[in-house]
């Protein structure tokens, strides 16, 4: 596990964690560098869980025992604030309710701001988890959820993005949960159009394979991606992509010249 830092000019002094694409592994390693180095509030930007092991109905986190422990770590160490991924489609309410109930704030389409801090959070929901959710409630139970939208790219799905401008127009520095860096400027709502200061996102995987400081493949970008980890300018703000903290490629494929990292943003 690898720690990476930025440092960005934002006016105000805070240590933030961003924390990305849990996938129900051990998170020893990401704890430790947290205990060290004592952030003052902690971004968990999507999948958590692991959802293609998941079939509907599930209970996640009785079958995925790492998630409820790591977010109880955080909370222990600081604010902590979650936004939903792709692979949260298969999480009950009661399941995020528990991350809830454990002290976790949960930015679903939603912001807030953080007192300790008086940064303006909000976190953008995963489209593909609107659509089941949208899917759910035209058939009920009757019908199962499409394997290929869950596992390929092939719908082009959009985010809720109704609640942003309540969002964009508060006061202050504002930071967004995003999952997915290709809402950055790849397909809408190009977030980087958007008077947003920060965007934190994950879901890439730092491209898998990294040959010569380039990843080779990401959901949602294809081959050679260009947003898989790190800090890219636009023209109101700024957008900082985690290359997450699991690997969840099937075998043969490995993570190669790719370690997971938390990832430490220093406002200054």
């Amino acid at each position: 596990m690898k720690e990476r830092v930025y440092r960005i000019r934002a006016g105000i002094p805070h240590t933030i964690a961003l924390l990305s694409d849990l996938h129900n592994a051990d998170a020893h390693g990401a704890v430790t560098i947290l205990r060290h180095r004592k952030p003052d509030l902690i971004a968990v930007t999507g999948d958590l869980f692991n959802g293609y092991e998941a079939r509907e109905g599930d209970d996640l986190l009785e079958a995925q025992t790492r998630v409820l422990p790591f977010i109880c770590e955080c909370v222990r160490l600081a604010p902590t604030y979650i936004s939903l991924g792709n692979h949260e489609w298969a999480a009950s309410p009661s399941d995020l309710q528990a991350l809830g109930d454990a002290g976790a704030v949960l930015l679903d389409n939603s912001w807030i701001r953080d007192a300790s801090t008086g940064l303006v959070l909000g976190g953008l929901t995963s489209a593909l988890l609107m659509d089941y959710r949208r899917f759910r409630k035209k058939h009920g139970k009757s019908r199962r959820y499409p394997e290929e939208i869950r596992h390929t790219d092939a719908y082009v799905l959009r985010p809720s993005i109704n609640w942003l401008p309540s969002f964009e127009e508060q006061d202050g520095y504002k930071i967004l949960l995003c999952h997915h860096p290709e809402y950055w400027c790849m397909q809408p709502p190009m977030l980087k159009d958007h008077p947003i200061d920060l965007v934190l996102s994950g879901h890439a995987h730092g491209g898998q394979i990294r040959l010569f400081g380039q990843g080779l493949f990401a959901p949602g970008q294809g081959l050679l991606p260009r947003y898989t980890g790190g800090l890219f300018e636009g023209p109101h703000g700024n957008m900082i992509v985690s290359r997450g903290l699991a690997n969840t490629a099937p075998p043969p494929i490995p993570r190669l010249f790719n370690p997971r990292e938390v990832v430490t943003i220093r406002l200054y």
